[in-house]
């Protein structure tokens, strides 16, 4: 018995290295474009935004084909756009017309860089994401006869392909773990794969260096902390530099700057160099999702976004909008010429991307702008918001005698922790950028063991997520039931939503979980 399991796990083993042995057999040596390798005297008169020269750029999605019905109707039958292309009968990634359509489209809603979301799984060539590519690059190069100055391209790495990619022969996935060498080298392989099929001319270029966006890190059955490194070596030996590299929030890893996706359901979501925000969200199209949908209001979502990041003072905000999307008809979040829409989103976007380049800081409805203090009370807000229960932040309101207060209930979501969540008026934030200021939050001494509070803020290396969750302060609670103030300094506050779409958070420990809060106020340092 013994000795036939011994025989079962070795066949296991067996299996398994011999899938190993394929997989790597099948990752190409070779891209598909031509220009691979490039040396560094090949990018030497090419041009380049400078490191925070504010920029404008966009997302994409170029899988759309009507002839196939590609990503325009569904495998049921039924439509699968949310919204509409405004021209249906031109809509191919395998036609340069539509491209260039898009392109002198972009020209016009003043986009510095573009992205096609690129679904570059290696050696499947014949995909629309690789069979796409040469006529965008066509359409660009006949705008450029023409005059025109179309935006510049960078890569948005769609890395759900780490997870979903039928790579194996049969089409069975390889999940890919970035902890093995094989893993980082195919990690690595799109990225050689797309800029080999875009001439180096056209490339979206920070400091000089190609542009670079990853999409979500938790398609990566595994990651390692050195899996940029890796791809900058292999990247500078193939093509002569080193890429500027983009990260959403989750991917471990030192890269060049950091943004979140979701800006078209709660933008805007601010990082240190790069802002993203869209026009809203609706992706009732898509078969088996839960309903989402983020009103446009005719178009008022996407101006007060924007309104929001241009009140930012530019010494401080992000210096790279992603306007998210160009065209995600799916899931409604696209800015293009469409049906429903028209031309709007472009005028918009054109508008606002000419004062984001010109450092325009615009004070609109700056009621708390010039004030020391904000303050919370039930029903009582002067510049400072509770925010809505949702999520984990659930509450109710309660009166204890005289004193009205919210305290917290249970959320689905954690069972031993409870939070509170507040927003400080943007006008009041946006001038606290680094600074110092002191919280006072008035609670009852009673239901819970403790609390602190966590905070959006500006130094990266100080709680999670790049610092916005900021822990400071340690309350003990009694069993008085009396009504005590806690004060809580904050150092280098941030304040740009980034606590969950918020700027702090109450977090209720131990007991019965359940905190009441009667006041809330923040006060500038002097």
């Amino acid at each position: 018995m013994v000795i036939m399991r011994r025989v079962i796990c070795l066949l296991i083993l067996l299996c398994v290295f011999c899938a190993s042995l394929s997989a790597k057999s099948e990752l190409p040596e070779k891209p598909p474009g031509r220009f691979f390798p490039l040396q560094a005297r090949e990018h030497k008169d090419a041009d380049s935004f400078k490191y925070g020269q504010p920029i404008v750029g966009t997302t994409y999605f170029y899988w759309y084909d009507i002839d196939t019905k590609s990503h325009i109707i569904n495998r049921n039958g039924t439509d699968a756009l949310t919204t509409h292309p405004a021209d249906m009968n031109d809509i191919s990634y395998k036609w340069a017309s539509w491209h260039r359509t898009e392109l002198k489209d972009m020209i016009a809603a003043g986009i510095d860089f573009l992205m096609p979301v690129f679904w570059g799984v290696p050696g499947k060539y014949d995909g629309w994401s690789f069979a796409g590519l040469p006529p965008l690059v066509e359409a660009h190069s006949a705008l450029q006869k023409d005059g025109l100055r179309p935006p510049a391209i960078a890569l948005f790495y769609d890395t759900s392909i780490l997870k979903h990619n039928g790579f194996y022969k049969g089409g069975t996935n390889y999940h890919v773990d970035l902890t093995t060498d094989f893993g980082k080298d195919w990690f690595y392989t799109p990225i050689r794969d797309f800029f080999s099929l875009i001439p180096p001319s056209k490339w979206a270029r920070v400091g000089g260096r190609p542009l670079v966006f990853l999409y979500a890190a938790a398609f990566a059955k595994q990651q390692d902390p050195e899996q940029f490194d890796y791809v900058r070596r292999r990247f500078r030996k193939d093509f002569g530099l080193e890429p500027f590299i983009v990260k959403s929030s989750q991917w471990q890893g030192q890269a060049d700057a950091t943004y979140s996706w979701g800006g078209a359901v709660s933008g805007p979501l601010i990082y240190k160099q790069v802002v993203s925000l869209g026009p809203g969200y609706d992706h009732s199209a898509v078969p088996g999702r839960t309903p989402l949908v983020v009103e446009r209001h005719d178009g008022q979502t996407y101006i007060e976004r924007w309104l929001k990041v241009l009140q930012l003072n530019p010494e401080h905000r992000p210096w790279m909008a992603h306007v998210e999307t160009w065209n995600e008809w799916h899931e409604g979040t696209d800015v293009a010429h469409s049906r429903e829409y028209g031309r709007s989103y472009i005028v918009l976007t054109g508008l606002f991307a000419d004062m984001w380049r010109a450092k325009t800081n615009l004070r609109i409805g700056a009621g708390y702008a010039g004030a020391n203090t904000v303050i919370w009370g039930p029903g009582r807000p002067k510049g400072l918001g509770l925010r809505q229960s949702s999520g984990d932040g659930v509450w109710k309101m309660k009166k204890f005698g005289d004193i009205e207060a919210i305290v917290s209930e249970p959320n689905p979501h954690l069972s031993k922790s409870r939070y509170l969540y507040f927003n400080v008026d943007d006008a009041f934030a946006y001038e606290l950028f680094g600074q110092t200021v002191s919280v006072s939050v008035t609670y009852r001494d009673a239901g819970c063991t403790s609390f602190r509070l966590e905070y959006d803020n500006a130094n990266p290396k100080i709680g999670l997520f790049e610092g916005a969750f900021r822990a400071v302060g340690d309350v003990s609670i009694g069993e008085t039931k009396e009504w005590k103030t806690a004060e809580f300094t904050l150092l280098q506050c941030r304040f740009m939503n980034r606590c969950n779409g918020t700027d702090f958070r109450i977090v209720i420990l131990g007991g019965d979980l359940a905190l009441a809060v009667s006041k809330v106020g923040i006060v500038r340092a002097k």
